[in-house]
Parts: C-alpha cells; sequence; structure tokens
C-alpha cells in the first residue's frame, strides 16, 4: 500500500511540473490606475495654469506641470506594454476613464487656450505649443499600446476613444500654431 501511495504521490508532483506555469494576470484595476495618474496630472497641470492666468506663479510652474504630465503619460505607455492584453469585459470598461480623461483634457485645453495672451506676453507661447505638442506624441503612444491589448472586434472601438483625447490636445496645437 505504502508503494502505491508513493507512486502516487510523485505522478502528482511529476504531472504539476508538466503543467505549464500561469504567468501573473493584469487586471483592469492596472489600466485604470494608468488613466487615473494621468487624469491626476491633467488636473495638477490645469491648476497651474489658473493660478498662471490669476498671476499667483510663473509661467515654469505651468512648464514644469507640464513636463511631468509627458513623464506620466510616457511611464504609462511603458507600464501598459507589460500588461497582459485585456478580455472583452474589462476593454468596455475602460470606456468610462477614457472618456472622462478627455473630458478633463478638454478642459485643460479650454484653460491652456484662455491663458494664451498671457502666454504670448511673457514669451511663453512657443513652449507651451511644445508641451502639447509633446504630450500629443506621448497620447498617441499610450492609445496605440491600449488599443494593442483589447480584443480585435474592440480596437475601432479603442481607437475612436483614444482620438477624443488627442483631438482636445490638437485644438490647443491648433490656437497656438
Amino acid at each position: 500500500m505504502k508503494f502505491f501511495e508513493t507512486v502516487f504521490a510523485l505522478g502528482l508532483v511529476a504531472t504539476s511540473f508538466a503543467e505549464p506555469i500561469p504567468h501573473e494576470k493584469r487586471s483592469l484595476s492596472q489600466y485604470t490606475a494608468v488613466i487615473s495618474s494621468i487624469s491626476a496630472q491633467v488636473a495638477v497641470v490645469n491648476t497651474a495654469t489658473n493660478n498662471y492666468i490669476a498671476g499667483t506663479v510663473a509661467g515654469s510652474v505651468v512648464q514644469t506641470a507640464s513636463n511631468q504630465l509627458v513623464t506620466v503619460i510616457n511611464t504609462g505607455t511603458t507600464n501598459v506594454g507589460t500588461y497582459a492584453a485585456l478580455n472583452t469585459l474589462d476593454a468596455l470598461a475602460l470606456i468610462s476613464p477614457i472618456q472622462t480623461l478627455a473630458g478633463d483634457v478638454g478642459d485643460l485645453v479650454d484653460d491652456v487656450i484662455t491663458a494664451k495672451p498671457k502666454f504670448v506676453t511673457d514669451g511663453l507661447d512657443d513652449d507651451v505649443l511644445a508641451s502639447l505638442q509633446q504630450q500629443k506624441t506621448a497620447s498617441t503612444a499610450l492609445a496605440t499600446a491600449i488599443s494593442a491589448k483589447v480584443p480585435a472586434a474592440l480596437q475601432s472601438t479603442a481607437q475612436q476613444l483614444a482620438a477624443q483625447v488627442t483631438a482636445e490636445i490638437q485644438r490647443g496645437i491648433d490656437a497656438y500654431s
């Protein structure tokens, strides 16, 4: 009897090694964390812009916050590249956060456009344009990274959502061009 128990135990051990080692499952929360960190930095840039308009901070504060926004987006792109693909339900769950982000970016661009006369007076309009262009480039890269992680049937939808964000940034670029 002991012999059969030993053979059975060895069989179980051998079978467990024969199974593929599962990779860590990336969750929707990791993708939403990327979007949330970008939204948080958009809020920082927007606050800096409004404070600049009010005359309580220098334009360099806005520039520093804008540079950090590009860094946050680029970091998000790098992170998304390491995540596993999303299933359909998780991909659909990203719609609302991305739409919220597009609205936040739209509000920021509105404020940046409102601040244009002050940026021009202070000789910072070229810096603002360069920042907006960097943000658009970074956002496009992030959109491509996320779109690659959604099921093929939803890639068109993902690209349309991403286009909302880049269209908002393009409004700012157009205003400063």
